[in-house]
């Protein structure tokens, strides 16, 4: 079939299903799965399901055993943690392409003008809590899949579109519970893309690092008329953010030259994010708790930023006599970069250039996202981070997406899924 008629035959495809996209986003978009806990996952992934299979793929769920809630899902209350997966075509046929998105959101917070979970239609866009970061994404790779369908283009090979939790809160029960049991591995699968939103008009190549942490600081608590019979923990904390200022700062102060989104996260940024200490105004406190949020631009590594925090909370304890701390990491992840010269990336810059009119961007995510378990872990190198969805409006009161973005994703999908398959005989 010539490029110019298999264009054609997705675009119409992708905008006679408009209103079906609609009706789909909205329903998910209105399934309050906020994490954590992880409120009505199953009742999400049965709706995805549903869809999946009024598309005609083989659905099949995962979830993660009771037993293992705990370790992988700590702030979860026990709630389950299921994946949904969709296959369109025979589940063994290689080669395949996995879209994945999650389903998770953070919680609406405050400053709404609209319902987070009323999926009001406004200009084009519509508005609900994880309508960009990131249920868009399931929307379009979905939809990619039912255009396939729909314009009558049978793979040779197979399309996969997954929906995953717990992204919002490290992905141990999503991605990661699946990589481990053998699904996004360079074994198992061919293509990766990570349905986040970075943008519909950027192909992501990697994210910067992680490194959450919070220093537990043990003074002497006195009273407040006597501070020298004490230890002051809270001075011994703010004595550390001095050293961090002084001995940390320099070190990070050069930006990186990867294109990093938006532009001013390509320095190393290493916020406090946390500070609590103290019960009563004229009492010396015994005890503080400090944390920090670090994200490491793809040239650092975690190891290399502990040994820092060690070294400085080390030199404020030599100061003061009597004091101590400890040390307590939650996100460790390195940085992940994968090459763009792949021709998982040549797909997506062509697809973009047919759908957009212009040429795509490359990006560098400012936050981690799932994709540092296919690549760091499932060793899978041709996997991407596309979608729609705009990077600046996640974790907003109004967050929206662009319908028409929507669409446009599911045609660059289907498309690359094309190309990088090719159709049957």
């Amino acid at each position: 079939m010539e490029r110019q008629e298999l264009v054609k035959r997705i675009d119409q495809a992708v905008e006679g299903l408009t209103d079906e996209l609609v009706q789909f986003a909205c329903t998910i978009f209105g399934i309050p799965t906020q994490n954590p806990p992880g409120n009505n996952y199953r009742e999400c992934t049965q709706a995805i399901g549903d869809m999946m299979r009024e598309i005609g793929m083989d659905v099949e769920y995962v979830e993660v055993p009771q037993e293992r809630l705990a370790e992988l899902a700590p702030q979860g209350e026990g709630l389950p943690r299921i994946s949904v997966i969709g296959y369109l075509g025979d589940k063994t046929r290689r080669p395949n392409i996995h879209f994945t998105g999650h389903y998770d959101v953070v919680p609406e917070g405050t400053g709404w003008s609209t319902d987070p979970y009323g999926c009001e239609i406004k200009d084009g866009n519509i508005y609900a809590r994880g309508s960009a970061d990131q249920k868009s994404g399931i929307v379009s790779e979905l939809f990619a899949a039912y255009a396939l369908q729909k314009a009558g283009l049978k793979l040779n090979g197979t399309f996969i579109a997954s929906a995953t939790p717990d992204e919002e809160s490290g992905g141990q029960a999503g991605v990661g519970y699946l990589v481990e049991q053998g699904y996004f591995t360079q074994e198992s699968t061919d293509y990766c893309v990570i349905t986040e939103c970075l943008d519909v008009d950027k192909v992501c190549i990697g994210h910067r690092g992680t490194l959450w942490f919070e220093v537990h600081i043990t003074g002497k608590q006195s009273h407040g008329s006597m501070p020298s019979e004490g230890v002051n923990a809270l001075e011994f904390a703010q004595r550390l953010m001095n050293t961090i200022d002084a001995d940390i700062r320099p070190l990070i102060a050069e930006p990186t030259p990867l294109p990093v989104q938006p532009p001013a996260c390509r320095r190393t940024t290493l916020t406090p994010t946390i500070l609590q200490a103290g019960e009563k105004v004229n009492t010396v406190p015994g005890t503080c708790r400090i944390g920090y949020d670090w994200r490491l631009i793809p040239e650092l590594s975690v190891e290399w930023a502990k040994e820092q925090i060690v070294a400085a909370c080390e030199k404020v304890k030599a100061s003061m006599p009597g004091s101590d701390y400890s040390i307590h990491y939650f996100g460790q992840d390195n940085p992940t970069l994968v090459s763009k010269d792949t021709d998982l990336v040549e797909a997506f810059l062509a697809s973009g250039r047919t759908y957009l009119g212009r040429e795509m961007e490359f990006s560098v995510s400012p936050g981690m996202d799932d994709q540092k378990y296919v690549v760091q872990k499932g060793k899978l190198e041709k996997c991407i981070v596309y979608g729609p969805g705009r990077l600046t409006l996640a974790h907003k009161a109004d967050e929206f997406v662009s319908i028409e973005e929507m669409k446009t994703s599911a045609k660059i999908m289907a498309l690359s899924a094309v190309e990088l398959l090719g159709l049957a005989e």
